[in-house]
């Protein structure tokens, strides 16, 4: 048996935690930039406001209903998310994280215990330790799991589809919103007839392979309570990315440099935690897009890939690599809007294969791995960026006049990490 637990709203319900004032009012997130809404309440819903709303053309209705609006705080989401994780691990034999919000947990076929019951408690004690409200779908499989989670916030949190008439609720449920049915394998089913999860159901096997490839034939097989993705995904991921958009056009080097130094020390972090090492690093630099005719030729956009001596967690060298192909590809004359560095060709990093004529390669590998385990234990104790490369100092956060530099992020409404920095501590009076 299956459980799939979400996180109902999770970064307004993560907001909402240590604002008790705010418990019956409407909470929108935005996104990077303070851009777009990405998570809205269901209070905030039912005054109209959707995912993907512009926020500078929302801002004045947010304000006429006293929307509660907040930057993105991703420090706090993944503390968090990592809390109810332990929580999950508590109540299941085996967990599998899917996103920051959602989790399966997998249960042998128990004969003496309500799954049911099991939900409810779960339910509770994530709202009474966490005070985060979840809901959970139960099912033999991963993908009926998913879709009883839908159905569970109309059936009050919790919807086990041994409960349920199947052929019914499959012949209501839309194709098009079966985990794994993306928009384009929407439309070919619609082309062919299927229209709904019962359809689906009955499609046969050797044209959901040759219409909906090896995915689509496993969603078939799911939907037939026929388990066929149940296992934990790998742990080692093909590439770490990060990416952030700047809050203003840069133009100067240096300024690129400091944030492409924070940016690699992050992948290498986010890497490092998952015991890999990588052979390859990306660069892809690009301008605001200017779509007008006119202004084409005020954009720019270029990638550059290089391939390392050996596989490597060892921030200097992956950030030497990264700069020398960010200056291949910078030009004078433009204003970028982002930089993204990409670790690609992970492996385990205790497990890299040495070239067998380069002494002591494996020697200074084991140094490199001593004296980044010394920066991540420093980092972890007292905050992230404690020991930085030399580069990430190059520019100021803050200039002169009290204004942040044009790379970092723009986050307005940016609450206290709470539960990570000790100045974020609420206070009570």
């Amino acid at each position: 048996m299956i459980m799939h637990v979400d996180a109902n709203s999770f970064y307004a319900s993560c907001e909402r935690i240590f604002r008790p004032d705010l418990n019956k009012s409407p909470i929108a997130v935005l996104s990077n930039n303070d851009g777009i809404t990405i998570s809205l309440d269901s209070i905030c819903c039912s005054l109209g406001f959707r995912r993907g709303d512009v926020y500078f053309r929302k801002k004045p209705a947010y304000s006429a209903k006293n929307v509660a609006v907040f930057s993105s705080n991703y420090t706090l989401y993944a503390d968090i998310s990592m809390r109810l994780n332990l929580l999950y691990n508590e109540y299941a034999p085996e967990t599998e994280q899917y996103s920051i919000d959602e989790s399966f947990l997998f249960y042998p076929d128990w004969k003496n215990i309500s799954f049911t019951g099991l939900a409810e408690e779960l339910r509770t004690e994530a709202l009474r330790q966490i005070h985060i409200p979840v809901s959970v779908g139960i099912a033999p499989t991963k993908t009926l799991a998913k879709m009883c989670n839908k159905l569970a916030k109309k059936y009050g949190g919790v919807c086990n589809w041994h409960e349920l008439d199947g052929e019914s609720v499959l012949s209501q449920y839309p194709a098009s919103d079966v985990w794994g049915i993306g928009p384009s394998k929407a439309d070919v089913l619609s082309r062919l007839g299927v229209h709904t999860a019962y359809d689906l159901a009955n499609f046969p096997l050797e044209k959901a392979k040759k219409y909906l490839s090896i995915t689509g034939f496993r969603t078939v097989q799911e939907l037939n309570g026929i388990p066929s993705q149940n296992s934990p995904r790998s742990e080692i991921r093909q590439n770490i990315s990060v990416s952030k958009s700047f809050a203003r056009g840069v133009t100067a080097i240096e300024e690129l440099e400091t944030a492409l130094a924070e940016y690699t020390q992050l992948a290498v972090t986010r890497m490092r935690s998952e015991g890999s090492a990588c052979t390859l690093v990306s660069i892809y630099l690009m301008t605001a897009r200017a779509y007008g005719g006119i202004n084409k030729d005020k954009e720019y956009f270029n990638s550059a890939l290089a391939r390392l001596p050996c596989a490597t967690s060892y921030l200097p060298s992956i950030l030497q690599a990264a700069v020398g192909l960010m200056h291949s590809v910078y030009r004078k004359g433009y204003s970028y809007r982002k930089i993204m560095v990409s670790l690609i060709g992970l492996e385990k990093d205790m497990e890299v294969q040495h070239e067998l004529f380069k002494e002591n390669q494996q020697c200074k590998q084991e140094k490199y791995r001593s004296v980044m385990g010394a920066c991540d234990f420093i980092n972890e104790k007292y905050g992230r960026g404690t020991i930085h490369p030399c580069m990430r100092d190059q520019t100021d956060d803050k200039k002169a006049d009290g204004t942040q530099s044009a790379w970092i992020m723009q986050r307005s409404f940016l609450s206290p990490s709470y539960t990570t920095r000790f100045s974020g501590l609420p206070e009570v009076f």
